[in-house]
């Protein structure tokens, strides 16, 4: 009866993750780039469990409990013209490269770019956009309006400044979610790497929107909701149960 209890609050533990994720997607929906949280769940060993079988000889089994493993949905979002002139939406595969101060790189589809006081094109975290080549975007003080072709490239007048960068990893599903966008380790997904021109186009004066529903995150709220008060429901159940046993048990002594 205990490894019961123990079972359905696995459940639960299980059931508060999902909830989190869902919490974080759902406080996220609005910005833009934003790749939803996903959790799936998995048996993993719990130990072994004895009970008594035929001809008083003690058996064992081995019990399972569920682990709630997390990953990232890499969909594109909808487009949005914001007719902003630094702002820019991928359509396609790949990311932004952004670099901060110390040095790393960022990878992000969220191009809600600004410029700083040196006129150099950044993120909202104030990380560099990166060109083609690694370099930072410096953009001419009285150069003009900036205009974006689909290739990336970014030209103020007749002159063409830069070409924005747009990477490409091995295993997307292996980059750790941080501040400003993911981070990679070159060990486990491979270098980031340009993107063939032919696979991507840049939208200019636009955003690509996060890829969350809110309607079926709020679906999946209310089934987590549910899901933990039934837990709740057989754990009170078993606990009430065990505690007439005890009762009955020690009467008898």
């Amino acid at each position: 009866m205990l490894n019961g209890i123990y079972q359905n609050a696995a459940s639960m533990s299980g059931l508060e993750t999902w909830n989190n994720a869902i919490a974080q997607n759902l406080a996220q929906s609005s910005t833009p780039g934003y790749k939803k949280e996903l959790l799936s769940f998995e048996g993993e060993a719990n130990g072994m469990i004895g009970y008594e079988g035929s001809f008083d000889k003690t058996l064992f089994r081995e019990t399972l409990q569920a682990k709630g493993v997390g990953s990232v949905d890499f969909s594109s979002g909808s487009i949005l013209n914001t007719d902003i002139k630094t702002d820019f939406a991928i359509e396609g595969e790949g990311f932004f490269e952004l670099r901060t101060p110390d040095g790393e790189f960022v990878y992000t589809r969220d191009g809600q770019f600004k410029l700083n006081d040196a006129g150099e094109l950044v993120s909202k975290q104030g990380y560099f956009v990166m060109d083609d080549e690694r370099n930072v975007i410096q953009l001419l003080p009285d150069g003009g309006d900036i205009k974006g072709m689909p290739n990336g490239s970014i030209s103020q007048g007749n002159q063409e400044i830069a070409i924005i960068g747009v990477r490409s990893v091995g295993d997307p599903n292996q980059m750790v979610r941080t501040h400003g966008g993911f981070a990679i380790n070159p060990e486990v997904t491979g270098e980031a790497l340009a993107v063939d021109p032919d696979r991507v186009s840049i939208r200019h004066a636009a955003l690509e929107q996060s890829n969350v529903s809110n309607t079926s995150e709020m679906v999946n709220l209310i089934s987590v909701s549910r899901a933990f008060q039934l837990n709740q429901q057989v754990i009170r159940g078993k606990d009430e149960l065990l505690g007439r046993a005890i009762q009955t048990l020690g009467g008898r002594i």
